[in-house]
Formats: structure tokens, sequence, C-alpha cells
């Protein structure tokens, strides 16, 4: 007998329908999977074999053969586990074989007949939203997840014989259809219910410049280059971001977690709760900080979709490293080819990076004196392309605060009052930018046309003058008015006029951005 049972296999955040067709005939008994399967998947007989028999059905005594379709696609991982023994549990007839159609089903096996979690559970539950199936059945610690598609039903189970319960009817069908949002989504469970306390802005000191570019960041999705001695705050000040961005919406937390769920990576089996922070160290590979290896990964700028990439020591990364990054920080996602297929991660983040201004960090000390040669400076500054600075939005030298500024000045906003202000910026980015993609990413992506029709005339006419003096390029020239735009939402303005255009060319910085004095070369 002949059945057929839906799956899937992961190609990078997507999920790719797979059928598994189990056959039984009569001949010696053998267990033979075809299509294409990888190490995981043909190492399950066993793993199957003593999951059907210890959750109390019989396995086949005849011939066994399972085909994977389609043949051409590569199939890796072992949630394909419960399918097989679904299948081959009704093609044998011990559970009705037109249950399986309703449903796309993952898990895998243990030798008891426990359903261990897989990876891509979220995917797995938009596949059935997209294909029109009822629901899936998927890991108990995957349902969290799975339950984040609204429309599809979600029988987490914890064992094979759970799951064949569900199929034989013995078992209700799970009839809550996830309309609403999310539990962790939901008012009593958000930031203000969250026992982990971010890093305020209340905690810095001074710095009213960096302050003041880490807000224009963070409204408008900017890149943002800290640039300064050691010592002088550029960590503190980054790690702070998080605290000012604004709170998850449903769908950008679904987007963001399908990655952790695609890659495996802490906190699944859960959803992420609040936007990513990843700091990868300097040492960090193109493919660890991109994504790759076989099957191909989510990169650090992955794992930071919807949330903050920081940089830290960005002159000590790897050339390449640095590099690569150019296309991804336009994009807003990656593409990887390998063996035929393609692989899509997104990876639309914010750019925090930090460096030092020179080899020995003292350019620009107003109490230390640089001892770097001007030769050695200018190789320094070649470790960054031109290129690849003139995708940073923001560029901002920030210098040590003085002993008497640490004792005498008092607190500066915390996190949530600056906060407050994203939000309502971002709320207006939002309608100007309703129905288009990106939407929720500030403006770093509005059109360069729309924005230029933004400006008044004198500050047209001053950008022009600007762009002409400091030679800007037509990047350079467009990121200026994206945070010329960004500048005049925070100030409730409708038109963005000259002192706008004016604070953001303050923050483009040519070459590295640092002359022999450290300040600022603009």
């Amino acid at each position: 007998m002949l059945v057929r049972s839906r799956s899937y296999a992961a190609l990078g955040v997507d999920a790719v329908p797979v059928d598994v067709e189990a056959d039984i005939a009569q001949g010696l008994p053998s267990y033979t999977v075809v299509g294409l399967p990888g190490g995981a998947v043909r190492e399950s007989d066993d793993r199957i074999r003593a999951a059907v028999r210890n959750s109390g059905f019989p396995f086949p005594g005849r011939k066994v053969t399972v085909n994977l379709a389609p043949a051409d696609l590569r199939k890796d991982g072992a949630l394909l586990d419960l399918p097989i023994a679904l299948s081959v549990l009704c093609a044998e007839g011990v559970l009705p074989g037109e249950a399986l159609e309703k449903w796309i089903i993952a898990g895998e096996l243990s030798l008891d007949g426990a359903v261990r979690p897989v990876r891509g559970a979220l995917s797995q539950a938009l596949l059935a939203r997209e294909l029109g199936v009822t629901g899936v059945i998927t890991p108990f610690d995957n349902g969290e997840e799975a339950r984040l598609v609204p429309g599809v039903h979600v029988a987490a189970v914890r064992s094979l014989r759970e799951a064949a319960g569900i199929l034989g009817g013995v078992s209700p069908v799970p009839g809550d259809l996830p309309g609403n949002p999310p539990p962790f989504l939901r008012p009593e469970h958000g930031a203000a219910a969250d026992p982990v306390r971010l890093p305020d802005m209340a905690d810095v000191t001074g710095q009213p410049m960096a302050r003041r570019a880490l807000e224009i960041a963070a409204a408008g999705a900017h890149a943002l280059l800290l640039v300064g001695p050691p010592g002088c705050g550029k960590t503190m000040l980054a790690e702070r971001m998080p605290g000012i961005l604004p709170e998850f919406s449903p769908s950008e937390a679904l987007e963001a977690s399908r990655v952790y769920s695609a890659a495996g990576e802490p906190p699944w089996p859960r959803p992420l709760r609040k936007r990513p922070f990843r700091a990868p160290h300097s040492s960090i590979s193109p493919a660890g900080l991109l994504g790759g290896g076989i099957p191909p990964r989510p990169g650090e700028i992955s794992f930071a979709h919807g949330g903050v990439l920081f940089l830290d020591e960005f002159s000590e990364f790897r050339p390449d490293a640095r590099e690569a990054l150019r296309q991804p920080i336009e994009s807003g996602e990656i593409r990887l080819s390998r063996a035929g297929h393609r692989y899509r991660f997104p990876c639309r983040f914010l750019l925090l990076a930090a460096s030092n201004p020179c080899p020995c960090g003292n350019a620009g000390h107003p109490k230390r004196i640089c001892r770097c040669s001007p030769a050695v400076r200018d190789r320094f500054s070649r470790k960054f392309s031109g290129p690849l600075l003139d995708r940073i939005d923001l560029a901002v030298s920030v210098l040590p605060v003085a002993a008497e500024t640490w004792s005498g000045d008092p607190p500066g906003e915390t996190s949530a009052d600056v906060r407050r202000r994203v939000e309502a910026c971002r709320s207006v980015q939002e309608a100007r930018f309703a129905g288009r993609p990106h939407r929720s990413n500030g403006t770093a992506r509005a059109s360069t046309r729309e924005l230029l029709g933004d400006l008044a005339p004198e500050a047209r006419a001053f950008l022009t003058r600007a762009a002409d003096r400091l030679s800007l390029s037509g990047r350079a020239i467009a990121k200026s008015c994206r945070v010329a735009r960004t500048i005049a939402d925070l100030a409730c303005e409708r038109r963005v006029a000259l002192p706008h255009v004016a604070e953001s060319l303050q923050y483009r910085l040519p070459g590295f951005g640092i002359g022999g004095t450290g300040e600022p070369a603009g």
C-alpha cells in the first residue's frame, strides 16, 4: 500500500514542501530511503523502528520503501522522522491514510517514541498557511513558535503515540486558531513585566553629541560609527541602543524569530521577546558574519535582523569581513548559492561600529599625546575603504569626559524618555511609507527623489553647496537627506529645513573622518 504525507525541508529561512511517500510490498524485511536523503535521514532506520515498537505499534516485517520528493533537493536533519513513521503506520493500515493530507508534519523521534524539537517550525507553520493546509503537527517544544502564525492549527505533540492519536481520531484535533497576538506580545507580557532590565541611557555622563546621534540612528535605522580613544564610552553607548528602540511588533517578531528557528540558535525553540543585540568578536570570519557552511546557516548579520549589530574594535575586523558588509547594509538580505540552490537570509539590522582613531588610540585626546607617525596613521585610515564608509549614515567623534563632569553633571535622560521620542518618530515614518516594503525600517530605505522633494528651497541650496565643497557622492547625498528627514521627524516638522540638513552634514565625515587632531574633518 502506498501513502503520502507532507513535510518540509529547510532552505535558508524558508520551508520547501517535501512529500514523504511510503510503500510496503512483499519481500524480505528491509527499509530503504531514496530521494537525496542527508546523513541523519539515512540513519533513521533503527531510530524509527525502535520508536514505533516502543510506542506499542507493529513495524512492518516486509519491504519498506520511503521516497522523499522532490528528489533533487537534499533533505538534512532528523525532522522527517515523525512523518516517515506515521506514513509507514498508515501504509501498514494501523492509521487512516487520508488523515495525513490535512497536516504538515515534522519531528525528531527518540528511541522511546518521544518527539524532540526541530529547527524551522515557524517556517513550517508559514508553509502550511501558504499551502492552505489545515495545520501542523510539530514537537511540543516548538508549539509556542508555531503558534506565532495566525490562522494555522497547531498540534504540539510529545510522542509518536500522541501524533497517531490525532490522525486516528482518538485525540481531539486542536481548535485553537491563534488570531490574537502571541502571549508574549500581549501587554501583560511586555517590557514592563519583563524582569530583565536593559542598560539605561541615564548611566551615560556627558557625551551630548553621541547621545544625539544614537537617538537619530534609532529613530531612522541609520548606521552609526563611533570613533574615539579607549575608555571614552563607545561600548557603553552602543549597549544602550536596544533600550531606546521600539518594542517588537507581531510581524517583526515573526520575521526575526524565523531566523533563530531555522538556525536552532538560542532562544530557540522559543520565539524572540526583545530586539536582538549581536556583538561578534573581531576575529570572526566572513562566513560567520554573513552566513555560510554546508548546508548554509545564518550569520551574525541575520541573527541581528530587526535589532542591532555592534562591531566593536571595527578596525581589527578582517578586511574581507568588513568589506562584505557593503551589500547587506543596502539590500537588507543576503543570498547564498550552494549546489544549485539559493539560500535567502534576511538581515535588516541597525549597524553600530566603534573604532579607535589611530593605532595608539590617543589621536584627539585632550590630554594624551598621539605618538603615531603620519605614515602609521595613513596606513590605519586605509583599513576603511571609501565605499564602506560611504554606506555609514552617521559618524561621531567621542572624546573622554572630564573628571569634574562625572561628579558635577546631573543624570541624563533615561532610555524610556528617549524611546518615547523614537517611537513617535517611527510612527510618523510608518504612516508616511505605509504600504511600501520595509516601512518599519525608518527612513533608511526611502527613495532619494521623495526625500529631496521634502527639502525647503534654502535647505536644498545649502545641501547642493555642501555636496560640491565636500565632494559628496550620490549615496552620501541621499544618506544626508535621509538623516535630515529623521531629524525633522524627531522635531515634528513636516518640511526638512536648513537646520536639519546642517545637522545631518555634521555627521558626514570624508575618508576615515579623523584629521590630525582627532576632530571631525567636516
